[in-house]
């Protein structure tokens, strides 16, 4: 099962409230959207989901297991849950097939199969010809498409998207779009935190509308 469930779930940094008994649930092989404007805390939820943050209450389910609660948390590599962070978080002395290619052989992948499906995925984000770059000689746009690559390297059951549109071309997210359409009837399930609602238009399933005070994320 790859659903994902957040249940009471509450986020405090110091005496900052950043989430506070919010519940949701992602059903699998569909596509939540966690809209709202920047501080709204879709960031922190994801980072929850993917086990890079503890709750100080409520807790995370993948499927019936509960994977995060407050004093022991199910570390990020043993979840199946893919991630494109909104900094990108790029290795900067690695060229960009080496993103791709570091996390295939840390899941055990032979050399012949790495390379398959690293080409695959830089053909999927239009970067075959900049595989040998490193990310300061990339634009922001190729940066983005080098972290959505490597999120979807091993084929995770689960993928959290945080703004993964931001800094592409139309023709870039029609094609991205497409390929995450694909994952989802695949049976992933898939969240998105975005503020654009061209996005939610295009790729929702059901949407949770982050509202409240400001926060940070």
């Amino acid at each position: 099962m790859s659903s994902v469930r957040g249940r009471d779930l509450s986020k405090y940094f110091g005496a900052l409230r950043v989430l506070e008994s919010f519940s949701f649930k992602a059903e699998e092989g569909r596509i939540l959207c966690l809209f709202g404007a920047s501080g709204c805390g879709k960031t922190t939820l994801l980072r929850l989901v993917a086990g890079l943050e503890w709750p100080d209450a409520g807790a995370v389910y993948l499927g019936d297991r509960i994977v995060s609660e407050p004093g022991r948390v199910l570390p990020p590599v043993e979840r199946s849950v893919g991630m494109v962070f909104q900094d990108f978080a790029l290795w900067p002395h690695m060229r960009v097939e080496k993103h791709i290619e570091f996390v295939l052989k840390a899941s055990g992948m032979s050399k012949l199969e790495r390379e398959s499906r690293t080409d695959f995925l830089l053909e999927l984000v239009d970067l075959e010809n900049r595989r040998e770059a490193k990310p300061h000689d990339l634009s922001g746009g190729e940066r983005q498409r080098v972290a959505i690559a490597r999120a979807l390297a091993t084929d995770p059951k689960i993928l959290l998207l945080d703004e993964p549109f931001s800094n592409l071309d139309g023709e870039l997210r029609k094609t991205v779009a497409e390929h995450i359409q694909s994952l989802k009837a695949k049976g992933k399930t898939i969240l998105l935190a975005t503020h654009d609602t061209a996005e939610v238009e295009r790729l929702a399933d059901k949407v949770v509308c982050m509202d409240g005070d400001p926060k940070t994320q």
